[in-house]
């Protein structure tokens, strides 16, 4: 796990500046405070957190290279944008790998602890918390999926596709009418796993997969309309 699947609130004092600065943008980046497509202007950031421009330059380009910032020529950094094609293709990568770790804790039997503390987090965070609490619960339940696969590509493949998965849940987001429906859902997913019937864990996740893109594919056509 790196210093951006942690939250900023742990110790930063072994953390440059450019990573402390790159740790809060990717905070708002998951909060939503910045809309798909909008530039994150260095001369207005710089200014909005107290660094010189090289270092908001550095963080925002550490940013790209984890996925949660797109380098655009001429024009600086900007939020990245998802297509229909884009939304099916990232949930369809992101099933398979998460078939496979399913079925070695089906195996296993074991029930991942940190997929339970994942859980507990989103039980336990309040309706009006920021979204980025709810996506980096959201994320280390499924991290904590992968993990239990206990193949390092597995985990290699899921970490190329992590932040484009994360930026996905931030847009899922304002599609829950009741944020407790996303408790409901992890819990539903651990009470499959407990089943150690590999087809009802199986089509558990199929479906919380296939929930997500049919959210984001109906936002994506209203937002075009």
């Amino acid at each position: 796990m790196n210093f951006l699947n942690t939250h900023i609130e742990t110790s930063t004092a072994t953390l440059s500046a450019v990573e402390v600065l790159a740790a809060k943008l990717k905070a708002r980046i998951l909060n939503g405070d910045f809309e798909p497509g909008e530039f994150l202007r260095d001369i207005k950031m710089a200014e909005e957190y107290e660094v010189a421009r090289n270092t908001f330059r550095s963080a925002a380009q550490l940013l790209v290279s984890f996925g949660l910032l797109l380098k655009v020529p001429h024009r600086g950094f900007c939020i990245p944008e998802f297509g229909p094609n884009e939304i099916v293709d990232i949930a369809r990568l992101r099933g398979v790998l998460e078939t496979e770790a399913v079925r070695m804790i089906i195996l296993s039997g074991v029930i991942p602890p940190d997929a339970l503390d994942a859980v507990e987090k989103l039980r336990q965070t309040s309706a009006d918390a920021p979204r980025s609490e709810v996506v980096m619960a959201d994320g280390d339940f499924h991290r904590a999926i992968i993990r239990a696969s206990g193949s390092p590509r597995l985990q290699r493949s899921y970490a190329m596709l992590e932040s484009e998965i994360e930026l996905l849940l931030v847009l899922q987001q304002p599609c829950y009418e009741d944020p407790k429906d996303i408790v409901a859902d992890h819990e539903h997913l651990i009470e499959c796993l407990r089943s150690r019937d590999f087809e009802t864990a199986r089509a558990a996740f199929v479906e919380h997969w296939e929930d997500l893109s049919t959210k984001l594919l109906r936002a994506n056509f209203e937002s075009r309309q």
